[in-house]
């Protein structure tokens, strides 16, 4: 076997064995010793490869080369956390320890941190501590690329940029673009913004790769990532994330219902059953008056006096005066007393619910968790390729594999959120489902140009996931950007900033679910009362005239009282239209007119 691939195949076993030993342990050190050039690159490719030098492990080369033999090696000790140190043998042993910092300009030397003979010892030169952060502050400002994925709650201008490729500098106005400029400001670099081709966070393809701002961290193309990206465990295998920012819930974001008035509104107060429960007893009561008059053994009785009971009854449902025929039976009051008073509790709960439903309207919210999503017929849409997409796409149960088993997932791209909520989200017919800080900011765009709540965050919040900046696996500006980002955290400016750069960001988090109406009420939620009105004063009135009656007063205790004393009273005459008032009854009567015969008491 050729000896190269014997040392190759020893190597990447050494390398294989190491990363698990730094998979296990808090701190490792790599120290590797050589002379071999071309040993020392077989091993940077490798380890790098392998993802052997993480920041967390520090590594220690040992050569008796001089520095120009190593230039294949100064990208590895620049990008990771190590040390050189160069051996030589003049006037005695003597060791230099050179450190290479990332980002630095062409033609620049290995930076000489400190020194060791044997007769004086270490010798530190500079201020830098061994294995120093490297990317602690730059002193020449190095330009670094920053992967952007455009999100709709941020604003984009153009500023005049001479050093910029066409003379114009793109500025995002956002929380995470606050955060930025503040570390770019604090750490000493300036940056330049660079979009993936798919225009997305990145999802991970088949062949292990992954897309959008992961697939450029991963092959190293960007420094880092500006958006803040939910820390899952796939991504943790190609990218470092930073100390998190914030921990964001996911949440749906739904129109609110309308609250115009019903034309129908008039039978809401009572549900259907009620309504059946009233034909029910109507029909009941007729049927008990018809069946005792055919019982009775008077033949004037049965004459016509199923006609005037149900009159009768018919007017107690309508609240109109009561007819009462010259002679009435004891039990044909004892019923229509008790229909009296069923439905004057009717009444009253019909008049208190109505007044309820026309004065104070309801806003219905009916969705409120991912059930009630799978339960009514909207579609969700979905950030594409986001953390979220992933959890709905393997589910094994629940109502996120309801949904996508019934195929009412949608894709969206994190640009496109606005236009989304202003089209298919107002219909009513899609729901979107992101993070709550990004909801609640579309929600105040949306107030801020609309002046009114048109949407409302669901109650339920579930997959609960850290946010934090993205960059290369093993990057030095992770340590420095951490350090950076927990002071501002801890300071409360990232909120700050939130609140600032987003006016009305309270404004629709607690919509109200029931409003005062103010309005006037149209002919088109009065209608039934004018048919009503129409109906019964052209056809029930005729009826009821045409009958041998004596009318007594509204009220239901005033009838019960009077009927109940009611004692046998001659027969009054046929009512006409030109007869003389009875003040005591209250009735019309025609002098001279024949009577009709007695009735027993």
């Amino acid at each position: 076997m050729d000896p190269s691939n014997v040392t190759q195949a020893n190597l990447m076993s050494v390398v294989t064995q190491a990363r698990k030993l730094g998979q296990v342990s808090r701190s490792v050190t790599v120290v590797v010793v050589s002379d071999d050039p071309d040993f020392l690159a077989a091993f940077t490719w490798w380890s790098r490869k392998s993802h052997l030098l993480v920041w967390s492990t520090k590594l220690l080369v040992l050569t008796r080369l001089s520095a120009h033999r190593l230039h294949h090696l100064r990208n590895t000790l620049a990008m990771t956390n190590s040390m050189l140190l160069l051996f030589t043998y003049t006037s005695g042993l003597r060791c230099d320890i050179l450190v290479e910092f990332p980002y630095s300009s062409e033609g620049t030397c290995l930076v000489r941190i400190a020194s060791w003979t044997a007769k004086g010892g270490l010798t530190r030169l500079t201020h830098h501590s061994m294995f120093p952060e490297k990317a602690y502050k730059f002193s020449h400002s190095p330009v670094l690329s920053v992967a952007l994925v455009h999100i709709g709650t941020a604003r984009t201008k153009e500023v005049a940029d001479p050093t910029a490729p066409g003379g114009k500098r793109l500025v995002i106005i956002s929380p995470e673009a606050m955060l930025v400029e503040t570390i770019a400001n604090n750490m000493n670099f300036t940056y330049r913004y660079t979009t993936p081709e798919d225009l997305g966070a990145g999802t991970r393809q088949t062949n292990g790769s992954w897309t959008g701002v992961m697939g450029m961290l991963q092959r190293k193309e960007a420094d880092f990532g500006q958006t803040l990206f939910q820390v899952t465990a796939p991504r943790s295998e190609v990218v470092d994330f930073t100390a998190p920012v914030t921990i964001w819930y996911t949440r749906i974001i739904i129109r609110i219902g309308s609250s115009e008035v019903d034309p129908w509104s008039f039978l809401l107060p009572f549900r259907p059953q009620v309504w059946g429960g009233i034909l029910v007893g109507l029909v009941g009561v007729l049927g008990s008056l018809v069946l005792m008059t055919s019982l009775s053994l008077h033949e004037g009785v049965k004459r016509f006096r199923w006609l005037t009971n149900a009159s009768s009854c018919l007017r107690v449902l309508l609240r109109q005066d009561v007819v009462k025929s010259t002679g009435w039976w004891w039990w044909e009051r004892v019923v229509l007393g008790v229909w009296m008073l069923a439905m004057l509790v009717l009444f009253l709960s019909y008049a208190g619910n109505l007044t309820s439903l026309l004065a104070i309207r309801y806003i219905p919210m009916p969705i409120q968790s991912l059930e009630d999503v799978v339960a009514s017929p909207v579609t969700a849409f979905l950030p594409a390729g986001s953390s979220i997409l992933e959890a709905f796409v393997t589910a094994e149960n629940g109502p996120m594999k309801d949904l996508q088993h019934k195929g009412r997932l949608a894709l969206v791209l994190g640009r496109d959120y606005m236009t989304k909520l202003d089209s298919h989200v107002r219909r009513g017919d899609h729901v979107l489902v992101t993070s709550g800080l990004r909801l609640r900011m579309l929600m105040a765009q949306d107030f801020s140009l609309k002046g009114k709540c048109y949407f409302y965050l669901a109650k339920e919040e579930f997959l609960p996931l850290m946010t934090a900046i993205a960059g290369p696996k093993g990057s030095p500006l992770i340590p420095s950007l951490s350090r950076r980002i927990m002071q501002i955290v801890e300071a409360g400016l990232f909120d700050y900033w939130t609140k600032l750069l987003t006016p009305n960001i309270t404004s629709c988090l607690n919509p109200p679910t029931k409003v005062a109406v103010r309005s006037s009420i149209g002919i088109s939620n009065i209608w039934w009362v004018n048919l009503f009105t129409v109906t019964f004063k052209k056809d029930l009135t005729p009826l009821v005239m045409s009958f041998p009656t004596k009318t007594l007063s509204h009220p239901t205790c005033d009838f019960l009282y009077k009927s109940v004393s009611l004692r046998r009273e001659r027969p009054l005459g046929n009512i006409s239209l030109g007869s003389k008032v009875n003040d005591t009854l209250g009735v019309a009567v025609t002098p001279g007119t024949p009577t009709a015969s007695p009735a027993p008491a």
